[in-house]
């Protein structure tokens, strides 16, 4: 099994490649100002908390005409505590909104979200995006929400949920009480609140429906997937869409080469074991057995380079086209990608 890695080869290049791409002109940077979308925000997590004197049958009745669908999910999966069909689950939502704990990170949430316009103009230009090349989706609404650090994003057909929560920052106290690692909580912040809300809804639309999918069809699966986020938020770093930082960006950039070729000689794109699947796809700090510096999900990075691929190769492929192409090797063969 070959174990090879050059870091030297494309250093210089690197720096003259990218100066020379971030001059050209972005084919998915479009004019979508006249594209008809205004998305609906409501505040679940300023509704639920308003009842001073405690959440009455009444009150739940209340949410339950405002919420609708997302209350239930909410209640039942979100929080865990039932069905809001729940002769008590007025005193079951009084018992989480009385938490002491919750309250002080609903407190945090309230200082760090107390105006959330600035997020609803970027996801609303996002959706004007994706309104432009999926006419007939839906568009959801969004819902903003205190989790209890259980869920950062939750979805249904009808709404985007958005675990503000989840988005506190970095270094925010709970997250290193609650024992998550840097890697994770990295882009657990307002600049990646945006990002993290349109790659849930994404994953959500155009789930990889493959059982026992190979290493090949889940690296094009998530290339499509950033591609698409490209689409989206054209005008945002890379480093938000992937949720990686410029050091591990452009360590993935001078190691394009040696990493597509450790796949190719060690024959892992048909794999279908999952332990080797998850070694290239998951979350991780590093990828074991590969040199310092590497990030995880490095899959991630080499679907999207092949996908990037694919469509400059072929420039009349819609991206609905490219969404609903699950060929993942007719995409590999026409990408004719050579890092």
């Amino acid at each position: 099994m070959k174990r090879y890695f050059s870091t030297l080869k494309t250093l210089i290049t690197l720096v003259l490649i990218t100066t020379i791409l971030s001059c050209g002109n972005n084919p998915l940077d479009i004019d979508v100002s006249k594209v008809d979308v205004k998305l609906s925000v409501k505040r679940f997590d300023q509704d639920l908390f308003q009842y001073k004197n405690g959440i009455t049958p009444e009150n739940v009745g209340e949410l339950n005409t405002k919420y609708g669908l997302f209350l239930q999910d909410f209640t039942q999966s979100v929080i865990n505590i039932g069905s809001i069909k729940h002769e008590d689950i007025n005193k079951r939502l009084n018992a989480f909104t009385n938490d002491t704990y919750i309250n002080e990170v609903k407190t945090d949430v309230a200082n760090v979200y107390t105006d959330f316009s600035v997020y609803e103009n970027e996801l609303n230009e996002a959706f004007k995006h994706y309104k432009h090349y999926f006419p007939k989706k839906n568009i959801p609404e969004i819902i903003t929400y205190v989790s209890g650090f259980n869920y950062a994003i939750t979805t249904d057909k009808a709404y985007l949920g958005i675990g503000l929560d989840m988005f506190l920052g970095s270094d925010y106290k709970a997250y290193a009480q609650l024992g998550l690692p840097k890697y994770k909580t990295a882009f657990m912040s307002k600049k990646g609140l945006v990002a993290g809300a349109l790659l849930g809804w994404v994953a959500t639309e155009f789930e990889l429906k493959e059982k026992n999918a190979d290493l090949l069809t889940e690296i094009i699966h998530q290339g499509k997937t950033l591609y698409l986020m490209d689409a989206l938020m054209p005008k945002a770093p890379n480093t938000i869409k992937i949720n990686y930082n410029e050091t591990q960006l452009n360590w993935c950039r001078a190691n394009a080469e040696p990493v597509w070729f450790y796949f190719i000689d060690n024959k892992l794109l048909y794999t279908k074991d999952t332990k080797e699947i998850i070694k290239y796809m998951g979350e991780a700090p590093f990828i074991q057995g590969f040199p310092e510096g590497s990030p995880g999900r490095i899959g991630h990075w080499v679907g999207w380079q092949i996908v990037k691929a694919y469509m400059k190769k072929n420039p009349n492929i819609t991206i609905e086209q490219l969404m609903n192409n699950n060929n993942a090797q007719e995409i590999l063969n026409k990408s004719k990608y050579k890092p």
